[in-house]
This record gives structure tokens, sequence and C-alpha cells, in this order.
């Protein structure tokens, strides 16, 4: 395929164009119908759409960077109130993982926790995301097959779990690395609604209603604090018909097949670096990650959605598979939520 006059983006499984036009182009509020513009966080509060301001507050504290890409805390609904959060395999990158079969980490134990590239919006609010790095710890990940790479895997097997606590350090020379998992603080985040500690931290999706979806993009000089859009999330067959829509015009999520059962699609744009990124409905339940969009710079952008419902089954799942004294290692990190 062959771009001129674009801006070539690529993270691991996701390329994107984007367009050179400077910020002062964007407009500083979304347009109702979505799929149409991606925001800097702080344009979007600078709004006069007090229902988005609102929503935005009470999600985008749950939404952080690791390396290259986003995590999305889900849940504090655990014996320790830290902050259970998914990624992406592919932003984590599937060689750093010790085997492709289900694996979890005992992190009370094992150290495989990590600073760099790891950061969560401030917990006073604040928007400018700063120079402080929280501890990140990966806690499990599920059955990966042996033919795919970073760039062909598929919504089916592209998301991880993982645990942040209360470590924080400021920014400094790599590599900086925290001590083992601390229990003995609960996290102390932005979360001024507690949505990660509601009855409902989570639902499915409902098609024709509308989601926010927040990630860090890798231009940092565009989106230093972070990005958010909204867009329709498009029923089974609407996803059908733009994804064929997008095979005819040359885009290659058109190649890509869907699968319901493990994802849905929102009709919205997404760069780089937001794999991983959260996406909400209007009360701010999460729905699922953002793993995949299409690349055509046109009227049917589309990002795929790994469904929070199809996580949350693969965790139990694994969980229940395990023998009663590994279950007893990664329980006290997932207890609220299984």
């Amino acid at each position: 395929m062959k771009i001129k006059k674009t801006c070539l983006i690529t993270l691991f499984a996701i390329t994107f164009y984007s367009s050179c036009s400077k910020d002062d182009n964007i407009p500083k509020t979304i347009i109702p119908n979505g799929d149409k513009e991606l925001l800097k966080i702080e344009q979007a509060l600078a709004s006069n759409d007090q229902d988005l301001i609102a929503l935005l507050n009470k999600v985008r504290g749950s939404v952080g960077k690791i390396g290259p890409g986003s995590k999305t805390i889900w849940s504090r609904k655990n014996d320790y109130s830290l902050g259970l959060y998914i990624s992406a395999n592919h932003v984590y990158g599937i060689s750093g993982w010790g085997t492709r079969n289900p694996e979890f980490f005992d992190i009370t134990k094992e150290n495989k926790g990590i600073f760099e590239g790891s950061q969560i919006p401030q917990k006073n609010g604040v928007i400018e995301l700063g120079k402080t790095l929280i501890a990140d710890f990966p806690l499990m990940h599920f059955e990966i097959s042996s033919s795919v790479t970073n760039t062909t895997i598929l919504p089916i097997e592209d998301f991880y779990l993982g645990v942040v606590d209360n470590q924080r350090v400021e920014q400094k020379a790599f590599p900086q690395y925290p001590s083992t998992v601390k229990i003995n603080s609960q996290l102390d985040m932005y979360d001024p609604s507690n949505r990660t500690l509601a009855v409902n931290t989570w639902s499915n999706h409902e098609p024709g209603t509308k989601a926010i979806l927040i990630g860090y993009p890798q231009d940092n000089k565009a989106y230093p604090n972070g990005a958010v859009t909204m867009g329709n999330i498009l029923t089974d067959s609407e996803a059908i018909s733009v994804l064929k829509i997008l095979k005819d015009e040359g885009d290659e999520e058109g190649n890509v097949p869907y699968n319901e059962n493990v994802e849905f699609i929102v009709q919205a744009k997404a760069v780089a670096g937001m794999s991983g990124g959260g996406v909400f409905n209007n009360s701010g339940e999460l729905l699922g990650i953002m793993v995949r969009a299409s690349t055509s710079s046109n009227s049917k952008n589309i990002v795929r959605v790994v469904k929070i419902n199809y996580v949350r089954n693969k965790m139990i799942d694994f969980y229940n598979s395990l023998s009663v004294s590994n279950k007893e290692k990664i329980k006290p990190f997932i207890s609220g939520e299984i």
C-alpha cells in the first residue's frame, strides 16, 4: 500500500495513519456523533460539554502508560486494594513471556516488577502526567499460539493482567526496579467516584450506544497527557459490514476476521500507543481494551475492543485450572472480580 502525505506511526500489531495537521486545527469539542476527532485530555476537559467532563473525570485516572502503549486499571476490589490492570500482549511484547502456555507469577515472592514506562495519572487529578513512575507487576497471561507474533496476534489472545501498587519514583536514568509488590498500602489513585471499587466495575457492551475511549498515544508532543474520543458501538452485523468496506478499500483490518464472542467494534479514531487503553460506557463501567484499529483515513475509522467479560472468563477458567496452593498465590489480587 502506498501512502502519500501522511505520517506513519507503528506499534507492533497496530499500524495507524494519522493526519499531519497541527494541534490548533483540532476543535475544542467532540462532534456529537463521535468517530471524528481524537482530542488531548486537556482539550476535552476544557470543552463546554459538562456530561463529557464528568464522565472523563470518572474514568481518566484508570488509564495509564506502559512502555510504548497503554494499560487500564480494571479494579481495586481485591484483598489489598491494589490496581488490577489489563493491557495488550503486543504492548508487553510476546517474547517477554517465558512461555506461550498460560502462566502466572507469584508476585509476593518473585520480583517481575519494573518502573520504566509505567505511569498513571496523578492521584490529585492534575492533568499533566508528570515524571512520576509507578511500580508495574505482570500477574498472568493466557495461552498464546506458537505461530503468532507481535504484528499478527488477534484479539482472542491479545491481553494480559498485571498489578500496580503504591511504589512510586521520579523518572531517572534507566533502569529502575521496585521492591517486591507491597501489599500493606492500598493503591492511591485518581478515582473521585471510586469507579474501581464500585459494585459493578465493568459491564457488557450495548450496541447502538456511545463509548468513551482513552489511551496514551506514542506521539507525546501532540498528546502529552493522553487522548480521548467517543464513538458508536456497532452491532455485530454493522461491524461485519464495515470490515467488508475496509477490505474493499484495501485497509488491512478488513482482512482480520471478526470474532463476536471476543470483541466488539467502536466507530472511532485511535492512534499508535492507545493499545491497552480503556473503553467505558456512559456510567464509567469498563467495557474492554483497545487492541487494533483501521489504517484508512476515512469516515470508517474503527477500533477493535476485547470484551472485558471475555477477559474475565479467561481469568476465571485459568484460576479454576490451578492447584489449591497456586490459587492461593493469585486469588488475593483478583478476589473481587471472580
